[in-house]
Parts: structure tokens; sequence; C-alpha cells
């Protein structure tokens, strides 16, 4: 499911500055607005990290949507780290694995490549993603599904050793070619060493986009 993106994108990037890391699992619960269409969607995430490299399994579970619940697309992202003078480059392969309930969402095998950029800005961080989404045919629509580029940029700042705000801007078109672009709030609480609690709050600026999303996440390293 494209919003899933979003929100992930908006949780990951407290973790855009590279280090070593085994692993960390999320829970993120959240709330999506959109007039009659409003609905419950959960996301529970494994990520495995070293220094180079990056794996993250992304299972969502969509609930209340116009009276149905199921399964979203399940997702796999692939990460190589470097880094060139002061600015962290990833590189980023992401698979959809057509797990989504046709009642709830669109069930696709797409897959999609991104480089994301970030650096030390002042006492934050800006950082910028640009991509390209390749579209599976679906067999069972009359849909046409066009492969399309998409992009996000923002910053961060720590506003105590504790706590960090940022702001987000995203465009990226939605599952049938729709242009979506949102812009979000998201901060991180360092609960303890070892966890974190996230809240987003992001507004659709177009019309297919959700009116807003609004939810927590909660994460923990081993």
């Amino acid at each position: 499911m494209y919003r899933l993106l979003i929100i992930l994108l908006s949780f990951t990037l407290v973790g855009t500055v590279h280090g070593k890391e085994a692993m960390k699992l999320s829970i993120g619960q959240y709330r999506i607005a959109d007039g009659e269409d409003s609905y419950n969607f959960t996301s529970l995430s494994a990520k495995y990290s070293t220094s180079q490299y990056r794996a993250r399994l992304t299972l969502p579970y969509i609930s209340n949507y116009l009276g149905e619940s199921g399964l979203g697309n399940a997702a796999i992202k692939l990460s190589y780290l470097t880094q060139w003078q002061n600015t962290f480059i990833d590189f980023n392969y992401r698979q959809k694995l057509a797990t989504a309930d046709e009642r709830l969402t669109v069930p696709t095998f797409d897959t999609a490549m991104s480089v994301e950029m970030s650096q030390y800005i002042s006492r934050g961080i800006g950082f910028f993603e640009l991509g390209y989404t390749w579209r599976n045919e679906l067999q069972s629509r009359d849909s046409t599904r066009n492969d399309s580029l998409y992009y996000a940029l923002g910053g961060l700042l720590p506003f105590s050793d504790d706590l960090l705000v940022g702001l987000t801007l995203d465009h990226k078109p939605t599952a049938l070619g729709r242009l979506d672009r949102s812009v979000g709030l998201i901060t991180q609480l360092k609960v303890s060493q070892k966890s974190r609690l996230g809240f987003n709050v992001i507004k659709g600026l177009t019309t297919t986009s959700s009116d807003w999303l609004i939810g927590l996440v909660w994460s923990q390293k081993y």
C-alpha cells in the first residue's frame, strides 16, 4: 500500500545516520482520516542492520475500511549504505509482495529503486530521496498503472538529547498512478537506551491524498 512507504520514510529518517545495529522491531498504529473512507492502519516491521547493509520486512494490516479488515501489501526493503565526504548515501531496493486483500487495496508486485542522501546541517540533519517505481501489470483490473518517479525531502532537529522533531515533504503516485503529495510533522522521543516512541502527523495536499494521517510508532533495538 502506497501510504505505507510514507509512514516508513517518516519513521526511519531518524536512523539515517549510519551506525552498527543488530535488530530493530517496531509497531505503528495509525488513524487515516479521509471522510467516509477513514480507517485504522497497523504496521509491523523488522529491520536488520550492519554498518554497510540494511534489510527490512514490513507487514501492514488495515482495519475498519468501509467495514472490512485485512492485510495490505507486505514489503521488503534492501539498502546499501555508503558515504561521500560529509554526505551519507543509501541505495535502496523495494519490493512489494502483493499480499493485499482486494477488498481493501490493490495487490501489487511493484519494484522501486531510490537514492537517499542526508547530511548534517547546523545542529540537525537534512535529507533528500529520489526514486523510480516499476509497476507490475494487474491481471484482474482494467486500470492503467504507469511507471513513475517519486521524491521526498525534509529535515530533523534535536530539541534535546532525547527529543527529535522534523518536517517532511513527500510526493508519490498511488498504486493506481494518481498523484499523492503530503507534508508531515514527525517526532521521536528516546524512552531508554534501546527504546523509541515516535509521533507522526501527516497532511495530504492533493484531492487524491488522505486528509490526515495521525499515528504512534514504538521501536525496540536488540
